[in-house]
């Protein structure tokens, strides 16, 4: 069967820039799979970016924060014009992709299937935009969470940590919950063969992907690369997407602050570099589940991150890479480094075994098929 698919956003879904590009690539593979796709965004609206400007404003200057994307008013203002856009065309289903805040106070008869990677409850006190926040606003985040969840016929998480805090922070029922990890945000999938004949070089190439450096962990990724250094290897460390402060910046740290995945050059330099390097070394401080960890996937980069967030669900230890307990120290991180890159049958079987849970299961395609099943499963049971 195929459906009418109204897809809600308030950012632009075709800007594969705009959060990692997911909503772009998911959008497809509903269309690949599922039905027609309408684009039910972006949104702008002066009277939500003057709230979000002086937000961000007031939060410089109090020692409390709030937190916007949580906002009471700015929902239901979202409520009111993605409610108008439904009622202009007939679709079987509304798909939401992380918009607690667009459709809390959305008013439509149709299914609402909810996409997220985590929760409000997860993410306060866990990423510094949704901690030290004033009373009202913890109390904002779960309302509108909670009233997003409500609306909801099916919620679709990208982890079991995601999962778990929909049903029990939420009271959602856990059958109507179905956990697919998303796929690799690349337009070109490097071929198998090219991936498979990857060769190490005699300097360890340690990549670092992330725009918030410090919640991602490079003064971490920094200092165990600095021990590798120090142990007599040559290695070099190449950040993507920050710009880390300059303590951390010294000849063998490479800094790329901007890539453009809407250009052509911007494609071919991020395949360069992924291919490129060896290790893909995330050791973050809170994370709900990357999608660079599938993208490494794709190219059979191993993988060094840390025990926190969904991550477990897309980084299996001597399949894609090692996850490191919580607590792991730049030594610790180091010391796994090295021991993967001086066994070249440790090294290329991660290479492999990454290649092959990223054609199983962590692509796009795989995402579309099983999203397919679910959504026809649920239109069965309630017919």
């Amino acid at each position: 069967m195929s459906y009418e698919i109204a897809y809600l956003t308030s950012k632009d879904p075709l800007d594969k820039n705009e959060s990692s590009g997911i909503y772009y690539y998911q959008s497809a593979a509903l269309k690949k799979y599922c039905g027609n796709v309408h684009y039910i965004g972006p949104v702008k609206n002066l009277l939500i970016t003057i709230i979000i400007k002086i937000s961000n404003f007031l939060n410089r200057f109090t020692s409390k924060k709030y937190n916007h994307s949580h906002s009471i008013i700015i929902s239901w203002i979202y409520g009111i014009i993605f409610s108008r856009k439904l009622g202009k065309k007939k679709y079987d289903f509304v798909f939401a992709e992380k918009s607690s805040c667009e459709i809390a106070f959305l008013k439509t008869k149709l299914p609402v299937i909810y996409s997220t990677d985590a929760t409000f409850n997860l993410l306060h006190n866990y990423y510094s935009n949704y901690s030290n926040l004033f009373r009202f606003s913890e109390r904002e985040g779960n309302y509108i969470e909670q009233k997003a969840i409500n609306q909801a016929s099916l919620i679709i998480c990208s982890s079991r940590w995601a999962a778990m805090s929909v049903s029990r922070d939420y009271n959602f029922p856990p059958e109507k919950v179905s956990i697919i990890p998303r796929g690799a945000n690349i337009d070109i999938i490097p071929g198998r063969e090219k991936i498979l004949k990857k060769r190490k070089t005699d300097v360890c190439r340690l990549l670092f992907i992330g725009r918030d450096w410090h919640r991602k962990g490079f003064d971490i990724a920094y200092e165990a690369m600095d021990y590798i250094r120090a142990l007599g290897f040559k290695v070099r460390l190449i950040a993507v997407g920050c710009s880390p402060p300059s303590e951390y910046i010294d000849k063998d740290v490479e800094v790329i602050t901007y890539i453009n995945k809407n250009s052509g050059e911007g494609k071919k330099q991020f395949d360069e570099i992924m291919f490129n390097s060896d290790f893909f070394l995330l050791p973050v401080r809170a994370e709900c589940l990357a999608v660079a960890f599938c993208e490494s996937a794709a190219y059979g980069l191993p993988v060094i991150s840390r025990d926190t967030g969904g991550i477990k669900e897309v980084v299996v230890n001597g399949v894609t890479g090692y996850i490191l307990k919580y607590d792991a120290s730049p030594r610790d991180f180091a010391e796994k480094i090295i021991e993967l890159y001086n066994s070249d049958e440790k090294y290329y079987k991660l290479i492999s075994s990454s290649r092959d849970f990223f054609e199983k299961r962590l692509n796009w395609d795989a995402w579309g098929r099983d999203m397919k099943n679910t959504i026809d499963n649920y239109f069965l049971k309630k017919d």
